[in-house]
């Protein structure tokens, strides 16, 4: 532990702890508190093997869980910085000097190392053994607590030291600190939790669950209840305003898959701002230092004076701005999308993802990855906006900055007005032809009470020499409307790279996209394991059954009319045993007349009357795919 705690001392605080050597260090003690955790709970393969001892144990449930959602989203923000070191610290040593080969697996390994760092945290919420995970989980908060505080110190002083003469030195001294305060406050959290837990457990002498798991929880009861009710739709959004306004609902929770990615979106988004800030500092004082000195060729004005400065600074910064708000309405819209989209899947109506499924095994490996894949196409998405925006804003501020200061905004004008007078004119002929149709080519409506007219042609003529007319006009009109086209799909396609509930591709080539198979996917495990009418259903037959598991709650079942049963057996048993109808003495003794009805009406079978008018022997006939059925008589009923 000697190599951790560095002796400088110029200046005081600016290498508290070796962070390479502590995250190496700090996996020993995780170890040995999964083990310990791993140690209290029994497994059920093979129990008489020491005793069932250690268990394989769950750190949180992202399959069906929708306990302790805060606690999970606390710790995923507490190990942020864990995870943020891992994709940018790249250059850490011993990483840069192996074999570019070999790179992978060296990330793989710290990804390992990663994983058994935070894994404690995560374990001590979901074990069963809540006392022992309480003690273990504000031991190992209070560590790392420990070690993010001295890092954050270490930062500051660093930055101190380095930037000294540097102007934005009051920039780097707020990001240094604001960088910190929702880790430390995800760390006070738990720590604040799990001492909740120890009190409880000692106040009520419970320190194990040992109640069952639960199989259904409360908003999926509720959900069942409310579908029993006619009309009851939650997924309905008919408005505008529906489908932007989030209201709650009792009867719809979000898991802790959802849960835990949004706050790891949202906590990204911070710290990004925060490094766009730092960025957009030096970048100021950069461009501040080298303004005036640059001359654009052949020409008396200069590339960029204090002016030009300061508008890139206000477009950076407005750029930043307004990408921290798109990406932040884009997480909302997507936990919109997904309540909506969850609930028409559980009422049954796949008509808005993929006709084309993959395989079951392909599906869970695609839900198993959509964790991973939305924060990285947010991310990606974030940085693109930002991207295409800041260039689109800075030449254009720049242009026009260029032609005010050679007062040519008169003929730009002039020159932007001329341009935009031949889309104008298409497009005004587009609406001319909207008007044109209604008014004169379409039928009345045939009610008063209709909301719109037939599509039906009123003026045959006139609609074929209009229709020659516009098959030339609209040449123009399509050329500008494939070229809004096509800025719609730049734009749009960029806005919507990081929204995995929608694809940016067309509709026959969506099972292309990886990531929206990944969204479609999540959204099949979840109906097909998380579904409340399947979850309550096998509730009540598991609650019915004894400790045995052999008797039922319907331990005495009413029987009524037990020759109207008798008859609908005997004739549901002919129907999928023709074969049967040969032997029966119906048959036999009596003539029965033959006749055929077609395959169709074999499906509406179950709807015959058992009476006078049922068939008492069906076969199939050998020669087509109709059905022969055998009309017995009257007497012949009483041996139903």
């Amino acid at each position: 532990m000697a190599s951790i705690v560095s002796n400088q001392t110029i200046p005081a605080c600016a290498d508290i702890i070796d962070v390479w050597a502590f995250q190496h260090y700090i996996n020993l003690l995780a170890a040995g508190m999964i083990f310990i955790l791993a140690l209290l709970q029994k497994r059920r393969f093979r129990p008489e093997v020491c005793g069932g001892r250690p268990a394989l144990i769950v750190p949180l449930p992202l399959l069906d869980g929708y306990d302790n959602r805060v606690s999970y989203a606390a710790a995923f923000g507490a190990v942020t910085n864990i995870v943020t070191n891992l994709i940018l610290n790249l250059d850490a040593p011993n990483y840069i000097n192996v074999p570019f080969w070999a790179r992978t697996l060296v990330l793989q390994f710290r990804i390992l190392e990663a994983c058994i760092t935070c894994f404690p945290l995560f374990a001590c919420i979901s074990t069963r053994h809540k006392l022992a995970g309480a003690v273990l989980g504000v031991t190992y908060s209070s560590i790392i607590l420990g070690s993010t505080f001295a890092k954050a110190v270490q930062y500051y002083c660093q930055v101190s030291q380095y930037s000294a003469t540097d102007p934005a030195l009051t920039v780097f001294r707020a990001v240094s600190v604001l960088t910190y305060i929702p880790v430390v406050l995800c760390f006070f959290y738990l720590i604040f939790k799990f001492l909740l837990t120890i009190t409880k457990c000692i106040r009520s002498s419970t320190y194990v669950i040992t109640e069952p798991l639960k199989r259904v929880y409360t908003h999926q009861q509720q959900y069942v209840r409310l579908v029993l009710h006619r009309g009851y739709d939650p997924s309905k959004e008919t408005t505008t305003c529906d489908k932007l306004i989030y209201r709650s609902m009792p009867a719809f929770k979000y898991p802790v898959r959802i849960i835990s990615v949004v706050f790891i979106l949202l906590l990204l988004l911070y710290r990004i701002g925060l490094a766009l800030i730092l960025a957009g500092a030096q970048i100021v004082t950069a461009m501040a230092t080298y303004s005036g000195r640059q001359h654009f060729p052949g020409t008396k004005f200069i590339l960029l004076t204090p002016v030009a400065v300061d508008l890139f600074a206000a477009v950076y910064f407005i750029t930043a701005i307004v990408c921290v708000i798109v990406t932040s309405f884009n997480i909302y819209l997507f936990m919109k999308s997904y309540r909506r989209h969850l609930l028409r899947m559980f009422r049954g109506n796949k008509s808005f993802i993929l006709d084309q499924l993959p395989k079951p095994h392909i599906m869970m490996v695609n839900s198993m990855r959509f964790p991973g894949y939305q924060v990285a196409y947010m991310l990606w998405g974030f940085f693109m906006l930002f991207l295409e925006l800041f260039v689109m804003g800075s030449i254009l501020t720049y242009v026009i900055y260029v032609i005010i200061i050679n007062n040519r905004l008169t003929d730009a004008l002039t020159s932007l007005l001329r341009t935009l007078s031949v889309p104008a004119t298409a497009l005004l002929w587009f609406y001319l032809q909207v008007a044109l149709v209604k008014r004169v080519l379409m039928q009345e409506r045939i009610k008063v009470t209709d909301d719109t007219p037939p599509l039906s042609v009123d003026n045959r003529r006139f609609y074929e020499c209009f229709n020659y007319y516009a098959l030339f006009g609209n040449l123009a009109i399509g050329i500008f409307s494939c070229f809004w086209r096509i800025l719609q799909g730049l734009i749009l396609g960029v806005f919507m790279v990081g929204r995995l509930d929608h694809s940016i591709y067309s509709r026959s080539w969506e099972h292309r996209d990886k990531g929206y198979l990944s969204y479609i996917s999540m959204l099949h495990v979840d109906n097909a394991l998380n579904h409340p009418m399947l979850r309550v259903f096998c509730d009540l037959l598991l609650t019915a059954l004894d400790k045995d598991g052999h008797q039922h709650i319907f331990q005495t079942p009413v029987r009524r009319n037990t020759k109207a049963i008798r008859r609908w057996l005997v004739a549901y048993t002919l129907i999928n045993n023709p074969e049967l109808a040969q032997r029966r003495k119906s048959v036999s003794n009596n003539k029965s007349q033959l006749s055929r009805i077609p395959e169709a009406e074999l499906e509406c079978a179950v709807d015959w009357p058992i009476d006078g008018g049922i068939s008492s022997s069906v076969e199939f006939a050998s020669s087509g795919r109709n059905v022969l059925v055998y009309q017995a008589s009257p007497q012949d009923h009483s041996d139903l």
